[in-house]
């Protein structure tokens, strides 16, 4: 009875839990614009056990089609953001190489020694950089909303921390309200999206749309809603590369684009509903149980045998 059981799971593991990951990255993405890939690539690999290059092509196939059902159920507003998201892209697809070239490096490079334990070496560089990553990011988040800007629920007063550069040409967009900004600060900010997206399976949402806000100024749903349109754009890019060099699981994929069509149109219809200090509030709160499910695959990997 328990090997049935056993061989049960072993062929529902990745249909079930394909589906449950793609219906929880399809809501984080219809939500704050977040391609859902900080939490989709490394719960592949501590729950489903798929290598992380693997997880890392495979979530960049899911967050494709995730932010393109959100883009597609915010038709209504989607013209206001396209020319930040059009410029911004611009330094999209050259990141977007140089990060895949990043991951077949680490494939290659064999394996680490840490603590007296011998592990792959692209297994302690993702978790590794994820935990520091999103811990960044988690913290930054909930420090603002809690204490910076706890009474503040609007953004009209809102001015981008790199407002001041005004390298030209400078772009004027309305869900800008401090003005117009620079176009070459938008690019770089573009390659440095692209980067993270071919480098860990993310679609960049995850640092783009505090980006943003914070260091570019727009409005918070106008973010959102950019972002997703960016990483619409990265994954595309991303997805093209990984295919190239094998790194992505085409069956999981295909249940992860399943799940992501019910949740992008949940998390669409949510976002509607809320005010821009909560989408950032609770946006926080995501990052940060992403941050414990890394520290717990990475208390793992250290306290594993040496192989």
């Amino acid at each position: 009875m328990e090997m049935t059981l056993e061989t049960l799971w072993a062929c529902l593991r990745l249909p079930v839990g394909g589906l449950i990951l793609g219906l929880s990255t399809g809501l984080l993405t219809g939500l704050f614009g977040a391609g859902g890939g900080f939490i989709i690539t490394p719960a592949l690999n501590l729950f489903l056990g798929i290598p992380y290059n693997l997880a890392v092509g495979t979530s960049t196939c899911q967050i494709l089609f995730a932010s393109g059902f959100s883009l597609y159920h915010h038709l209504d507003r989607r013209i206001s953001c396209i020319r930040i998201a059009a410029l911004t892209g611009i330094g999209i697809p050259m990141g977007t190489y140089v990060g895949v070239r990043v991951v077949s490096h680490l494939r290659d490079m064999g394996t680490i020694t840490v603590a007296g334990n011998t592990m792959p070496m692209q297994e302690f560089f993702f978790t590794t950089f994820f935990c520091i990553f999103l811990s960044l990011i988690a913290g930054w988040l909930l420090f603002d909303n809690f204490y910076l800007r706890r009474h503040i629920e609007h953004d009209d007063d809102h001015k981008g921390l790199l407002a001041c550069i005004r390298i030209p040409p400078l772009v004027q967009c309305h869900t800008i309200p401090s003005g117009p900004f620079s176009a070459p600060v938008l690019m770089m900010l573009g390659f440095g999206m692209g980067f993270l997206s071919g480098l860990l399976g993310i679609g960049g949402g995850v640092i783009m749309m505090p980006l943003l806000f914070y260091v570019i100024g727009q409005e918070t749903k106008y973010a959102a809603l950019t972002s997703t349109m960016l990483v619409f754009g990265s994954s595309l890019f991303s997805s093209f590369f990984h295919t190239f060099n094998g790194n992505v699981h085409y069956l999981l994929a295909a249940f992860l684009i399943c799940g992501a069509l019910i949740g992008t149109k949940t998390g669409a219809a949510i976002q509607k509903k809320i005010t821009a200090r909560s989408i950032r509030k609770y946006f926080g709160f995501v990052v940060l149980i992403a941050v414990f499910m890394v520290l717990y695959k990475l208390a793992t990997l250290l306290k594993s045998p040496g192989m």
